[in-house]
């Protein structure tokens, strides 16, 4: 099973030889293809080559593109993510209103019960019942908003006397940093399942590729919350980044069994496509963790 995180910060040549990453900057490393679960390229002078590129994609292994400012910008993954991918669209395409409003529903219930989860671990005083009643007023496809309402108070009571979502601020740019490698498992897991990640089921902005992705990744967003509260403080340098990718590490608990970040998302996403072509809610599973 594939388990490291690999993070390239130095300018390098990155080529494939007897199926090992190569990298080749000041000394030369080597990593097993098969050991590689995601590759976050940093520094953006770097050469790669056409076989290693093919090489990633085939062993589905997550690829990240830092951009100028550092901040995850590309993603590489295979054209072509399952040999059923033309049938699997067309069900995507013909997924019913009704179950993705519904499934937006239950996302969003946990989404903000993750929140409360989160602020119990901080404010252990704080009476959180107000959650309790966002939780139970969200309506089909969160008609009435309850999560923009959850949203405010939750990042009010952790950030508001620092930053706003518009700041330039070492916790603004690690919540960017940590959603984005959350996005890229999610994009990867969905291409590899043969749909397409530009089809939504609340997300429709058209020049958003990750439409899909962007509504299923809501539900975990605070587990990233966490890493950051926990670990930046007034800056965000390379060791703060590696504790932000470290993430992918950590175990959750999904179908009352623990799993590695990236697998759990896995089940998850899988779990999501047989509730959209069935109706039948017995087949979500939530992921779960524990501060």
């Amino acid at each position: 099973m594939s388990f490291r995180t690999v993070v390239i910060t130095k300018e390098s040549k990155l080529s494939l030889r007897m199926n090992h990453l190569v990298v080749k900057s000041d000394s030369i490393v080597q990593v097993p293809i098969g050991e590689i679960s995601c590759l976050i390229i940093e520094n953006p002078n770097i050469t790669i080559t056409g076989h290693l590129m093919n090489a990633l994609t085939e062993n589905k292994i997550m690829t990240i593109v830092c951009g100028r400012n550092h901040l995850p910008q590309t993603f590489l993954h295979a054209v072509y993510g399952h040999h059923r991918q033309s049938r699997l669209i067309e069900q995507q395409i013909g997924w019913q209103e009704n179950y993705k409003k519904r499934l937006w529903q239950l996302i969003i219930q946990k989404k903000i019960s993750h929140q409360k989860q989160l602020l119990k671990h901080y404010y252990r005083q704080l009476d959180l019942t107000m959650f309790d009643s966002y939780i139970a007023d969200t309506q089909l496809d969160d008609l009435t908003n309850r999560e923009g309402h959850a949203a405010k108070v939750y990042f009010n009571l952790f950030f508001s006397d620092e930053i706003t979502r518009d700041t330039e601020h070492a916790k603004n740019a690690a919540l960017d940093y940590g959603y984005q490698i959350l996005l890229a498992v999610f994009v990867r897991t969905i291409v590899s399942k043969g749909y397409l990640s530009e089809i939504g089921i609340k997300h429709r902005n058209e020049f958003n590729l990750y439409n899909l992705a962007s509504d299923l990744m809501e539900v975990m967003r605070p587990i990233i919350d966490h890493k950051v509260l926990k670990t930046i403080h007034d800056q965000f340098e390379k060791d703060e980044k590696r504790e932000i990718a470290d993430v992918l590490n950590q175990k959750i608990v999904i179908n009352n069994k623990m799993y590695y970040l990236v697998n759990a998302i896995e089940i998850y996403v899988d779990s999501v496509f047989k509730y959209l072509s069935t109706g039948n809610e017995k087949y979500i599973k939530f992921p779960s963790w524990k501060y």
